[in-house]
């Protein structure tokens, strides 16, 4: 023996080294809670990640709102002025400074159509006789007019979009 009265063989404290960590652990014990603490830390990434991608969207809905609230306040403040801009008052002065006057003399021109001449045409065979009201319908400017129009709306209805 030597003379080293604390002689401690060396492979006991290797082997002792490897089989237990500082806190009394063995390495499989360790590992899995590291495995554990890695999960956790995924686990609490994704949720922050949602949860800051949530608060973000919440945001951008508030700002967008806002911008709403804003432009509807614009458009409020934008009809009252053409309101004001139209008024007749303000119309009305405005061609005096142009140089426009008041009519003094209002001539009305009076149009006939088609349909008023033929309705004041059955009024005219009604009264004279109500036998002949047949033969104004069935007069060839009436049916023209009516072939007209009836074609028009078919040119109408068959235009592809």
């Amino acid at each position: 023996m030597k003379s080293d009265p604390l002689f401690i063989p060396r492979s006991s404290l290797v082997s002792r080294a490897i089989r237990y960590t500082a806190w009394g652990l063995s390495g499989k014990t360790l590992g899995i809670l590291l495995l554990l603490l890695v999960l956790g830390s995924l686990v609490g990434s994704f949720y922050l990640n949602q949860a800051s991608k949530t608060t973000a969207a919440g945001l951008e809905i508030v700002r967008l709102t806002k911008e709403r609230e804003y432009l509807r306040q614009e458009n409020a403040e934008l009809r009252r002025q053409i309101a004001l801009a139209a008024s007749i008052g303000r119309v009305r002065s405005r061609a005096e400074e142009l140089g426009f006057v008041a009519p003094e003399d209002v001539d009305y021109v009076i149009v006939r159509s088609l349909a008023t001449e033929a309705v004041q045409d059955k009024e005219a065979v009604s009264e004279e006789d109500p036998g002949d009201l047949e033969t104004v319908r069935a007069s060839p400017e009436t049916e023209s007019w009516w072939d007209e129009l009836v074609a028009q709306f078919q040119s109408w209805v068959e235009v592809p979009y």
